[in-house]
């Protein structure tokens, strides 16, 4: 279908469409007008580069000793054990 007609079709849609579709249209034409974002990534946020380098810090350093994964998922299993019995 050539644009012309595409233009013309669009056009019939809008005089025959009520106040409810009208605006539904409005909106998907608006969303499909905006430019796509790129998605978030972390590594680009500095506070969350900043977050991280402070905890590995910590490790290296003895702040914090950390937790080893036996004791990761020790405390996840009593958390979930903890949420089903209430």
């Amino acid at each position: 279908m050539a644009t012309i007609a595409k233009r013309q079709r669009l056009h019939e849609y809008i005089d025959i469409a009520n106040n409810h579709d009208i605006d539904d249209l409005l909106t998907y034409v608006e969303n499909s007008m905006k430019p796509v974002e790129a998605p978030y990534n972390k590594w680009d946020d500095p506070e969350f580069v900043a977050e991280m380098e402070a905890r590995v810090k910590a490790l290296e350093d003895g702040t914090d000793k950390g937790r080893t994964w036996e004791e990761v998922k020790e405390r996840a299993r009593l958390a979930i054990k903890a949420k089903s019995a209430k």
